[in-house]
């Protein structure tokens, strides 16, 4: 197979994808933290993950730049690579760094997603809770009626819980 020995010609490669590993599974393990830190409400640890969080992605960024413009000299690219089947005649190691990159970006993916949805309705519920202290009302409310039936926000007035 053409793409394969192609492949093979890049001697920086495997070297690229020990580094992309390496950096992917710091950049999960931020994400961990992330995740701990938002079940836990520390804000203070949130905040010193977030520059090591944006700096570990930078870093992959580059990298991937510069992996795809090693393939792109054989006419490839990091979907080709990834896509290759584990009977593939790549060496034995690089083929198992390649699975398990493909593997740690999809849990880097789940993990970052539910860790924004968390982030989410963190911020809606202080949102929330502001309006909540300050008396100001909340801006598209749908409430119903015993019925079922819509009404409108306006009909309910609320007063602030106090005044400073």
């Amino acid at each position: 197979m053409k793409s394969l020995n192609s492949i093979e010609n890049i001697e920086q490669l495997p070297s690229h994808i020990v580094q992309f590993l390496s950096l992917l599974e710091r950049f999960y393990n931020a994400l961990l933290s992330e995740s701990q830190a938002l079940k836990t409400n520390n804000s203070e640890q949130l905040s010193s993950i977030l520059p090591s969080k944006n700096q570990l992605s930078e870093e992959i960024s580059q990298l991937t730049q510069t992996i795809e413009s090693l393939l792109k000299t054989q006419q490839l690219s990091l979907t080709n690579l990834f896509k290759l089947p584990p009977s593939s005649k790549l060496p034995q190691p690089l083929q198992q760094n390649i699975e398990r990159i493909v593997a740690l970006s999809n849990q880097c993916h789940d993990l970052n997603q539910s860790n924004g949805i968390s982030i989410q309705i963190l911020k809606n519920l202080n949102q929330h809770t502001l309006n909540l202290i300050s008396g100001k009302e909340p801006s598209n409310v749908k409430l119903y009626s015993a019925k079922g039936e819509a009404k409108s926000s306006d009909s309910v007035h609320q007063k602030p819980l106090g005044k400073a």
